[in-house]
């Protein structure tokens, strides 16, 4: 069983994680989990602290936490993002110059500090920033933080510079990775995060939070920032912004740190941890028969 997060335990005032029984619903799940799956798995190493940390009690033991990484996800083609650039920079009347944030509207994602700074950055710096959305707004707590954007947007001033595409099929996906200044994700969850590592799949410049888990993911690979602090989110945009050589090096970091560990290396760990797991159940199985 893979627990992503325990982002409930770690950041119970959001209401996407503790609301509506959404906090008794993870509980029941992981604690039931804990106490019975053969293997669990974590995205990294910070992960499996927190499932050790907070179910350790509920009878999990080091050896049954199995790190099994993310990848960048299957349906990304870098080389798609040059042949459908045009085709998709035409559908979704995308700017000639953004920055890049696929994010569903959910509180923790931190999207009104993104627009705060935009503001920051026109008049502190006399710089206007394009930044793109996309992702669900649906539900309720969604519906609530999407106008909170929209309405924040129209008393900056800043709408001309905030593009909402809604949802994007993974088709188009690639293309506007490519053809984005940067992605910025000043999320308040981890322990890491997938789009990081798409980012880096398409060369693109990673901004994001300097917080546990991420900080270890995206190591001197990216522009880390208090995901708290507007003035620091807005220095690392502009940053990401207009320093092109800065950005060039970033991008090629990011490809780099993906070499490390493939999907191949996935696979294989999988596969490894599948064995594990199988070879786990025949000893209980050999044990029961043999008392």
């Amino acid at each position: 069983m893979a627990i992503h997060d325990v982002q409930h335990r770690l950041h119970p005032e959001y209401p996407e994680v503790s609301a509506n029984g959404e906090w008794e619903s993870r509980e029941y799940c992981f604690r039931n989990g804990s106490r019975h799956a053969t293997l669990l798995l974590a995205d990294s190493e910070i992960g499996r602290e927190d499932i050790l940390q907070c179910y350790q009690s509920y009878g999990v033991t080091p050896d049954r936490v199995k790190i099994l990484p993310f990848v960048p996800a299957c349906y990304l083609n870098k080389d798609d993002s040059k042949i459908d650039g045009e085709r998709v920079r035409e559908r979704y009347r995308l700017p000639k110059r953004y920055l890049f944030y696929p994010a569903q509207f959910w509180p923790h994602k931190n999207h009104l500090r993104i627009i705060r700074a935009l503001k920051l950055l026109r008049d502190a710096r006399d710089v206007e920033v394009r930044i793109v959305f996309c992702g669900s707004q649906t539900g309720e707590i969604r519906q609530h933080t999407f106008r909170q954007v929209i309405d924040l947007c129209a008393q900056l001033g800043v709408e001309e510079q905030v593009y909402y595409l809604g949802y994007v099929p993974d088709k188009d996906i690639s293309a506007i990775y490519g053809g984005s200044a940067g992605l910025v994700m000043p999320s308040f969850f981890g322990p890491t995060n997938i789009p990081v590592l798409e980012a880096w799949a398409h060369a693109c410049p990673v901004l994001t939070s300097d917080i546990r888990g991420i900080r270890e993911q995206v190591g001197d690979a990216g522009i880390l920032v208090d995901p708290i602090s507007v003035e620091a989110l807005a220095d690392g945009m502009y940053r990401l912004w207009t320093d092109e050589t800065l950005a060039s090096s970033l991008a090629q970091r990011g490809l780099q740190r993906l070499t490390r560990y493939t999907a191949d290396d996935f696979g294989q760990r999988l596969i490894d941890i599948l064995e594990e797991a199988k070879a786990r159940v025949r000893q209980a199985q050999s044990q029961r028969v043999s008392i």
